[in-house]
């Protein structure tokens, strides 16, 4: 059985004229020791994922169907007070931003403490203070900042104290959203590294948010990429992106650097996501794919294996051959 196992999930924001359709039919699993990365760019439902799963989503947010099993139990249908006893000690959470989830007023030691406590109200204080010295110690931060206040920090400092409070309780699963956003290119490559240390040396699972491509082909194992609040294409990342089905993933290779190729090789998509309090009928990626066809306009298409563990919901799957030699001669900024 899955650690976690994500089946056709909804989630809704409540807007004055109606719903916001972020996360639309959305199935995974997350397997034990494991690390998954959720691709797409800002405005496809990554985050939202996220917060569902860890029971972060802000009132306006509704679950209308779909199950989130982790270990048995259906996360979508507990009660706050069953979720709060599951979050920090069996699923942890690292925001993107830092500084606003970390308490101004408080100090580290404080607020890594008082973790502890509100889950192991057994454990002496002193205990406690070894423990956040120890984690603080993995992420590479002195102990000695223990008592400072986040605004003493750095940004890239604040971001790891956050993945040493993931770390607290030793949770089977780690949620990191955006977790390099904003850190300079060797405190990134650190946090990539530790991400696969926590999984080797503690047998934890994690679940990396990104947008960025390099860093989840580099540290995760496997890729799930959402476009318009459904995943595009899902497998193996190393075989995804190598030889990639769907057009946005195609289109998502393409428009990156290569040192082997100059500039006019790359490709720019139109950067216009769905509206998704009014959702086109037929696929989501229909305003950006060059390939689209008539029957693309009138229904989603399923999803379904492709070859060698790729799943993709493409009508054009089967030709993604063709579509990825004929993608540098389509233009991609003038789709509508």
């Amino acid at each position: 059985m899955s650690l976690l196992s994500v089946r056709d999930l909804e989630v809704q924001y409540e807007v004055e004229d109606g719903y916001v359709r972020a996360v639309d039919g959305v199935s995974f699993d997350i397997e034990t020791e494991s690390i998954v990365g959720v691709l797409g760019e800002s405005g496809c439902g990554k985050s939202t994922l996220a917060k569902a799963i860890i029971g972060g989503l802000p009132d306006n947010a509704v679950i209308p169907s779909g199950e989130i099993t982790f270990d048995g139990t259906d996360l979508a249908a507990i009660s706050d007070e069953r979720m709060r006893e599951i979050r920090w000690e069996q699923i942890a959470y690292v925001p993107q931003s830092a500084m606003g989830s970390l308490d101004p007023v408080y100090t580290i030691q404080q607020q890594l403490t008082e973790t502890i406590l509100a889950h192991r109200s057994d454990v002496s204080k002193q205990d406690c203070i070894e423990r956040a010295k120890e984690v603080l110690d993995l992420v590479g931060i002195s102990p000695s900042r223990l008592k400072s206040y986040p605004h003493q920090l750095s940004g890239g400092m604040r971001q790891r104290v956050l993945l040493a409070m993931s770390l607290l309780l030793e949770p089977e699963l780690i949620i990191a959203d955006e977790p390099t956003t904003g850190l300079d290119v060797l405190l990134r490559d650190k946090i990539l590294n530790d991400i696969e240390t926590y999984r080797d040396e503690f047998g934890i699972s994690v679940i990396f948010v990104s947008h960025d491509i390099a860093d989840l082909v580099e540290t995760s194992e496997f890729i799930i990429e959402m476009y318009g609040g459904k995943i595009t294409e899902k497998g193996p990342s190393k075989t995804m992106f190598d030889q990639p089905v769907h057009p946005y993933t195609i289109g998502l290779k393409n428009s990156l650097p290569d040192l082997a190729s100059s500039t006019e090789e790359m490709i720019a998509m139109k950067m216009q996501p769905p509206n998704l309090h009014n959702p086109p009928e037929g696929c989501r990626f229909i305003n950006k794919c060059p390939f689209a066809e008539a029957e693309c306009e009138t229904a989603h298409p399923e999803f379904r294996e492709e070859r060698q563990g790729i799943h993709s919901a493409c009508y054009r799957a089967g030709e993604s051959d063709l579509m990825r030699g004929e993608a540098a001669e389509v233009d991609w900024s003038n789709v509508d």
